[in-house]
């Protein structure tokens, strides 16, 4: 179901950023004491919903993801609507989002909801911090039709990928170093099957961080692509890089070792997604120089095909097996719920 956001022509300006400096930060603090929130337009026209909702659907309880928090707001609205508990789950980092002033206001605004569910340990130990409790992590994981076999390595079609943002361009030169230092040291019949092969939003970035490269190997800059197709390419990779970001926890990390081909991150990666590799069968080179990567390369490409697909670590990373997780957690409290009624 959709609505459209109604009124409050004040949040409309200031998400158009068409607000006067004085008057946005006073729009800001109003909205957040009044209203919890900065998409309150949205959230007034979802409520015209709920008794329809209600009545119809009658839900045994509402889980809601936050992006921001409307999405709590209205998952609160409608648990009230229904009579029934609601459920947090926090798929951003609450400090990256929520100004400094509001973040213990709002974590205890929000304190009746009845579990919190969170994207990663990353974000349990954020939750923690501003909640003052524990939450649970479910994981995005991927699709099962995502972990077909990984391609025996083409001796005629030797890829790097380099996949998704960038968060740090001291950190893709220092990569992109690593990668030719160790093309520089291959015999040139394997250098001239070389290419590198970039996907994510950053292209020009990439682009101008490869210049050098372009005169050892072919550099491929292909932007936003179909899913089945970066699947393809990580599938065929030697290794699989990324940029790894100091904001947050990575989602992409378990989406690519599905492809069953190695993981080069850089700079190092966190404990959680090292652990997180080590229960599979999938190496993640978490490395932290130029030489490192060089060495992590050399090794993966005398990596041969990984049975994924067999693979107990991935299949409890499923959309599967995190639904089922998700599932528990919803039968716990809706259980709970029934037992207080019942008292």
């Amino acid at each position: 179901m959709a609505s459209e956001p109604k009124g409050h022509p004040l949040i409309k300006s200031l998400r158009a950023r068409t607000l006067p400096w004085g008057l946005r930060q006073l729009v800001v603090v109003w909205y957040y004491l009044r209203h919890q929130g900065v998409f309150t337009d949205w959230r007034a026209g979802s409520q015209l919903y709920y008794s329809s909702i209600v009545d119809h659907f009658n839900p045994d309880l509402v889980w809601a993801t936050f992006g921001n928090t409307d999405c709590w707001n209205i998952a609160r609205d409608l648990a009230q609507a229904a009579i029934c508990p609601w459920i947090a789950d926090a798929k951003d980092p609450w400090q990256n989002f929520i100004p400094t002033i509001f973040r213990n206001y709002l974590a205890k605004y929000y304190g009746d909801s009845a579990a919190m569910t969170a994207f990663s340990k990353f974000h349990v130990a954020d939750i923690q911090k501003y909640f003052g409790r524990e939450a649970s992590v479910v994981y995005s994981g991927f699709s099962t039709d995502q972990a077909a076999p990984s391609t025996p390595l083409n001796p005629d079609e030797m890829t790097i990928s380099l996949t998704g943002a960038i968060y740090d361009q001291q950190a893709l030169t220092q990569l992109i170093q690593g990668v030719k230092s160790w093309l520089i040291g291959l015999p040139e019949k394997k250098r001239a099957n070389a290419c590198f092969i970039y996907a994510g939003q950053d292209s020009d970035a990439v682009a101008a961080a490869t210049m050098d490269l372009s005169t050892i190997c072919r550099i491929d800059i292909k932007g936003f692509i179909p899913l089945e197709e970066l699947r393809h390419i990580h599938r065929r990779a030697i290794a699989n890089l990324y940029i790894k970001s100091n904001l947050t926890f990575h989602h992409k990390t378990i989406e690519m070792l599905s492809a069953g081909r190695p993981l080069i991150c850089y700079p190092e990666e966190t404990e959680e997604a090292v652990e997180i590799s080590q229960s599979t069968s999938v190496p993640l080179f978490s490395c932290d120089s130029p030489e490192q990567v060089s060495e992590a390369l050399d090794q993966s490409l005398n990596i041969g095909l990984i049975n994924i697909q067999e693979d107990g670590g991935l299949k409890a990373l499923t959309w599967e097996s995190q639904a089922k997780k998700l599932e528990e957690i919803f039968l716990n409290v809706a259980n709970k719920q029934n037992d207080s009624a019942n008292a």
